[in-house]
């Protein structure tokens, strides 16, 4: 697991450093620079061109001590400042003096297609307003041009909290990105901006990371093994119960998906509760599967361990009927997806419930625009868990998993698994965790982070254009296998 920050929790960590530690903000810049310069010696030849464009702000200063320790290490350098020099920070103007005194070539904008590298330092985290003038100019020609570009923080124009784009941004190779990770690299369109980050120690107190609350998260490869290590003296009720809850008449498939996952996830019994005209096709595709139909609804509500609800279930009054008693009466660990959030609305529920959106079905919980949702879809996942009292679990490109409290984005998958069903599988894979003992909250995380493995897997088999739902299913199997063998 590795914590992730917004712009305004980075630099509060770097404020608590310098003024509540007194540790000197040069110091600090100039173990930046090192660091920036370190990634630079390793990639590069020596004998490379590199030019630095600074702004005027601290971010600046980085690119000014950046292209004085190369120097002194063997690569032709340059300094290009861009901006007013009556705003320059004290700290970019010490920089600036002692880069003149070890000889640094002072050049002009139009100079950026000379050089081989070019280092993007004109803008940091602070960044809230679009890119206009001369700097607008810079990047254009930056992006334009065939340099190798590094950038230091992070790319100059990507906002460091929402990954928005503001107005136009540096296209960088590498990101040397200092002391905590930053939320906007990781969410689109920022991490497309962004290239190879290398998150660099420059020595912020570890009293000063740890002053920041609840920071957001992310997992990583070795967090698989929170998958629950399964008992050898078992049975099938040893793994739980699912009931899953879905499909129409024209909607069969979503049925087959969920509860194919959920099997796939663990889960010792599936049942499947539909209309009649789907028995055929259910229990001849996936004959492990019970079949059952509304008439006998509260009767399944008590066999089962855990539910899911929603996929491909419709909005008729049959829909609203069902779902109306899962939500007054059922008190098992529950996953609504699908139709099942469209019914559902802004009501509240309980922290037992997983409601799992895109961002359209995102809208009906909060009454939002999508735009708004994605200026800010860690806060509002948060808000939402918060307010409504229940787990959500926003999908999208980047997904957002929050119990009002804690937040985790999620890192794997891919656009290949932007396809018809994939969000079934989800619904699926979630309750097959909780049905093996795993609480809401993580099921729904970890539920997120290994249906993206499996989109991974797979993609390297089927590609972009091929994969489908069905095929990540076949990928949860192998993820498994090879976590927990």
């Amino acid at each position: 697991m590795r914590y992730i920050y917004t712009s305004e929790q980075a630099k509060a960590i770097d404020t608590h450093a310098i003024k509540t530690l007194g540790f000197p903000g040069l110091v600090l810049m100039e173990k930046a620079a090192m660091a920036v310069a370190a990634v630079i010696m390793e990639k590069e030849l020596r004998d490379s061109t590199v030019l630095c464009t600074c702004g005027m702000g601290n971010n600046g200063g980085d690119g000014v001590a950046v292209a004085r320790i190369l120097k002194q290490a063997g690569f032709k350098t340059a300094v290009c400042p861009v901006g007013d020099p009556e705003k320059m920070s004290p700290d970019m103007k010490k920089q600036m003096e002692m880069a003149l005194a070890c000889h640094v070539p002072i050049v002009k904008t139009e100079a950026i297609p000379e050089f081989d590298i070019i280092v993007d330092a004109l803008f940091g985290i602070g960044l809230t307003k679009p890119i206009t003038g001369v700097f607008d100019y810079v990047i254009r020609t930056i992006n334009e041009n065939e340099n190798r570009v590094y950038a230091v923080d992070i790319p100059s124009g990507v906002h460091g909290t929402s990954g928005n784009v503001l107005g136009n941004a540096v296209i960088a190779d590498e990101t040397i990105t200092f002391g905590v990770h930053k939320i906007g690299m990781i969410l689109y369109p920022g991490c497309e901006y962004a290239g190879n980050i290398t998150v660099a120690d420059i020595g912020f107190p570890r009293d000063s990371v740890l002053s920041i609350e609840n920071p957001a998260y992310i997992y990583e490869t070795e967090d698989i093994f929170r998958l629950p290590i399964r008992p050898a003296y078992s049975n099938k009720g040893t793994f739980g119960k699912v009931l899953v809850i879905a499909g129409c008449e024209t909607m069969s498939g979503a049925c087959f998906l969920a509860a194919k996952a959920a099997y796939s996830m663990g889960a010792g019994l599936v049942k499947v509760l539909t209309t009649p005209n789907n028995r055929n096709i259910i229990l001849s595709s996936l004959p492990e599967v019970l079949f059952s139909t509304d008439e006998t609804l509260e009767q399944e509500l008590d066999w089962a361990d855990v539910v899911v609800i929603g996929p491909g279930l419709g909005r008729d009054e049959r829909a609203k009927r069902i779902l109306e008693v899962v939500v007054s009466t059922c008190r098992k660990p529950t996953v609504i997806d699908g139709d099942g959030i469209f019914l559902l609305g802004n009501r509240p529920l309980s922290n037992s419930f997983i409601v799992t959106p895109h961002m359209k079905e995102m809208t009906y919980l909060t009454e939002l625009t999508v735009p708004e949702i994605k200026d800010d879809i860690l806060g509002q996942a948060r808000k939402t868990a918060e307010d409504k009292e229940y787990v959500v679990a926003l999908k999208d490109s980047r997904s957002v998993v929050s119990d009002g409290t804690e937040v985790y984005v999620n890192v794997s998958g891919n656009h290949g698994m932007a396809t018809g069903g994939s969000g079934d599988v989800l619904a699926g894979t979630i309750a097959g965790l909780m049905s093996g003992g795993v609480s809401p909250f993580e099921a729904a995380k970890l539920g997120v982070y290994i249906h993206g493995l499996s989109g991974d897997l797979m993609v390297q088999k089927k590609g972009y254009y091929g994969l489908m739902a069905s095929d990540l299913i076949t990928g949860l199997s192998e993820i498994t296998k090879e976590c927990r063998s």
